[in-house]
């Protein structure tokens, strides 16, 4: 009886495979991989976050393709039934801050997925900024530039580089392109500083210079303008209400040409580093001290994950909330890697967009065309009693230009 019930108790399963335990251990190293891949993604944000716009060698934390901010989260999401027990929980939590923090900085325009297609309102002001390319220098011809120019049949233009390289593209020079901006555009005014040129179907009541372009004395050459002044405001009179229309190409953060593998890449970058914040505090401090309507559009040289658009996203309204697109880029159009919007638009104090969208540039530009149509507030009375913007001495005045507009000329 003893032997019968001692029998019966024994364990009536076989031995495990052969094989079995170098899988479950394959799979707990997989399972511990995810987890640490998970908490590396979250400690790399939080160094994003603080290095970012403190620090020269902050660009490149967030020169990473935006929409990785939610890519990599929600693949890691995908794998977290390979992680174990208490690994299993901590890339869930992991996952989940890093998808709070990261989806602001991922450039994904979410209200594109329920938001109806949006058109220009009945009375909308079409504006359409765009980086020329050094002023079609190098691709197409100048009669399919301008025609193109034309097609849009904007009522202003924000155009940048505004110039030419020089035989070794080494460095950049002015070009004189006045006389047949004028005979394109019959009847508008065109405005220049620099490598900025405005052209706009409505009267220019003032243009105050904005930021460091305040610094510039009214005999300085064209290079120093080309290096202080990469914001042009103009204050156009549209329908009785003074708007101010403010052009910009911010310096760019990096030497592409040079590589990340040579040390002029980093030179460039620890150098420009302070500049380019100067230009970015000059144009926050004159929208923010700024009365009247205003839109802000032009290639910011800045992607979605970068420190710098914070000060106009917290005074002005991000015009990517009338397009269409889930993930707009505008860079670099023609090229392998269009992962990232580097041009923006921002409309505020009363002025609203209707319509955003990035158009393609004819192969004219590697920076995609911003068309933009916006509704400007109506005037508060018969006339704009202020229409020169800011009262303040110093941003109301500006250094004359070599090339100012058609009327003050």
């Amino acid at each position: 009886m003893s032997d019968l019930r001692t029998a019966s108790a024994e364990p009536l399963t076989g031995p495990a495979p052969a094989g079995a335990a170098p899988v479950r251990q394959a799979r707990r190293r997989a399972g511990r991989l995810v987890c640490w891949a998970a908490l590396g993604w979250l400690v790399y944000l939080v160094l994003e976050w603080w290095v970012d716009g403190r620090y020269w060698f902050g660009e490149l934390a967030g020169a990473v393709p935006p929409f990785l901010f939610v890519l990599l989260p929600l693949l890691l999401a995908a794998l977290i039934p390979l992680a174990r027990g208490a690994d299993r929980w901590r890339t869930g939590a992991a996952v989940a801050v890093a998808l709070v923090v990261g989806t602001g900085q991922s450039g994904i325009n979410f209200g594109a997925l329920w938001s109806p297609d949006h058109e220009p309102g009945p009375d909308s002001v079409r504006v359409v900024a765009w980086n020329t390319n050094s002023w079609n220098q190098l691709l197409g011809t100048q009669d399919h530039f301008y025609a193109f120019l034309k097609s849009k049949k904007a009522d202003v233009y924000l155009l940048h580089e505004y110039q030419h390289l020089t035989p070794d593209r080494e460095n950049r020079q002015p070009v004189d392109d006045l006389a047949r901006l004028h005979a394109e555009f019959p009847g508008y005014e065109v405005a220049v500083q620099g490598e900025l040129v405005t052209v706009s179907r409505f009267p220019v009541v003032a243009k105050p210079a904005v930021g460091p372009a305040r610094a510039i004395a009214p005999d300085a050459d064209w290079d120093t303008r080309y290096r202080q002044a990469k914001v042009l405001r103009t204050d156009l009179l549209v329908k009785g209400r003074t708007v101010s229309f403010y052009n910009l190409h911010m310096p760019v953060w990096n030497s592409m040409t040079d590589g990340p593998l040579s040390g002029a890449f980093y030179r460039h970058m620890r150098e420009g580093f302070a500049p380019r914040e100067e230009q970015y505090a000059g144009l926050e401090d004159d929208v923010a001290h700024n009365p009247n309507p205003v839109v802000v559009a032009g290639d910011f040289n800045t992607t979605a994950a970068m420190s710098e658009l914070d000060g106009m996203r917290s005074r002005l309204t991000d015009a990517v909330g009338a397009s269409d697109d889930l993930y707009p880029t505008s860079w670099e159009e023609g090229g392998w890697k269009p992962f990232w919007r580097t041009d923006w638009a921002f409309t505020g104090h009363g002025v609203t967009a209707d319509k955003y969208a990035f158009d393609p540039p004819e192969k004219l530009s590697d920076h995609a065309v911003q068309d933009l149509w916006v509704t400007v507030p109506p005037a508060p009375g018969p006339t704009n009693a202020s229409p020169a913007g800011p009262a303040r001495p110093k941003a109301a005045s500006g250094p004359p230009n070599t090339s100012q507009t058609k009327s003050e000329r």
